[in-house]
């Protein structure tokens, strides 16, 4: 998703224990706490819902200075994380970008290291979103930290591995180990431009550096990938947790299948396919996103998580994919039709929204109405605003 502004993303994970007094309809949305990093790989997944809530203890938590929101609920004063649990949001992400941060929130492993804690404390699941770059990375930019400039591209590739290590190690001694790791954010143009830039079919946006030379960027990208990879499992131990992969096509199966089938090529060990899907950001209908995910789970036999999506004004003019009214009722309805949808389709492992702060809660910090939408998942699946594809007879949850 394109990021003009200075929001942006960040994604978290937090299982939860089920409210005796919720509707067996829903039981099987929601998750017990998640015991994800000791768990073999080949367990069933539980299906999650959850989001990114890496601004809640930035410095520069909202990007201009805002005080934070006094969330309550009930009049009862709050926050967000626990509110969000307390509805069923079962998990969390969290960014974290090269030290020194510069252009963008501090959203440094020492001011992640806390939030980490907070997160796992609660019982939660935990994906960390490594961006490898020292500010915003993602399909518009993907920029190598100033730190690591001028290195010859052996030597990147050793720097992406021992970073990735010391990250991992740090949060496991720290009592915060993730269950998850996004190696990369949204990196569909590759990562750590123009080293493992990528030119996408049919695009003629952000391309690399011409002449192209297809083999050499894929091999860049593929060894970078497998450097991050084998950091992450360096600094984890005996704790390895579950990868994933992370693209912003989520209604778009064409580059879905030439990304991942570069991957599975160069044989990069990865366990979660995720990718965004912003309706603002033309990302695609719910029919799409249904059929990249019956595609994927056939093809790759990976789990598959919406890594990250919202829903605010458009992006683009004359949008088609904006089926749902830019209102908290609309939300609610796109969350519901959404999770509806993935739960449904094969290997469906969850939906993570980006930045609830900005736009799932009202102004005077109670929850908005996407944040109940596990209670709507029956009332609000048929009627004429609804736009959830109908269920396929491949397996789902």
């Amino acid at each position: 998703m394109p990021a003009p502004l200075f929001i942006r993303r960040a994604v978290g994970v937090l299982p939860l224990v089920l409210a005796a007094s919720l509707a067996p309809a829903l039981a099987s949305c929601r998750s017990p706490r998640a015991t994800t990093a000791s768990a073999p790989r080949s367990a069933a997944p539980a299906f999650y819902l959850g989001a990114d809530i890496s601004a809640l203890d930035s410095p520069t938590r909202f990007g201009r200075g805002q005080p934070a929101r006094p969330y309550q609920e009930n009049g009862t004063p709050s926050d967000e994380m626990t509110i969000l649990e307390h509805h069923g949001w079962t998990a969390f992400r969290l960014r974290v970008f090269v030290s020194p941060v510069r252009q963008a929130p501090d959203n440094s492993l020492a001011n992640t290291i806390p939030l980490a804690k907070r997160i796992k404390a609660s019982g939660a699941l935990f994906l960390l979103d490594i961006h490898y770059s020292d500010t915003w990375a993602d399909p518009q930019h993907q920029e190598i930290p100033v730190a690591w400039r001028g290195l010859p591209f052996d030597s990147l590739e050793h720097e992406v591995e021992i970073y990735s290590r010391n990250t991992i190690k740090a949060l496991k001694d720290a009592g915060a180990m993730p269950d998850w790791v996004q190696v990369g954010n949204e990196i569909t143009r590759g990562m750590l431009w123009p080293m493992g830039q990528l030119q996408v079919p049919g695009s003629t946006e952000y391309l690399p550096p011409q002449p192209y030379d297809s083999v050499t960027q894929w091999d860049h990208l593929t060894r970078l990938l497998k450097a991050g990879i084998r950091g992450v499992n360096e600094g984890a131990g005996d704790t390895p947790p579950r990868i994933a992969i992370h693209i912003d096509r989520g209604g778009d199966w064409a580059t879905t299948k030439w990304f991942f089938d570069h991957l599975e090529a160069a044989h990069v060990p990865y366990d979660i396919i995720a990718e965004s899907f912003y309706p603002p950001w033309r990302h695609g209908t719910l029919e799409q996103l249904q059929q990249n995910m019956q595609e994927s789970a056939k093809r790759y036999h990976k789990d598959f998580l919406v890594a990250e999506t919202g829903y605010g004004p458009s992006h683009a003019p004359d949008n088609p994919d904006m089926l749902w009214p830019v209102t908290p009722q609309g939300r609610l309805q796109f969350m519901v039709d959404l999770v509806n949808t993935v739960r449904r389709a094969p290997r469906g492992l969850g939906v993570l929204y980006w930045a609830p702060e900005y736009d799932v809660w009202n102004e005077d910090g109670t929850p908005g109405p996407a944040v109940f939408t596990l209670d709507h998942l029956g009332d609000l699946g048929t009627g004429p605003a609804n736009h959830a594809p109908a269920p396929t007879d491949i397996g789902g949850h």
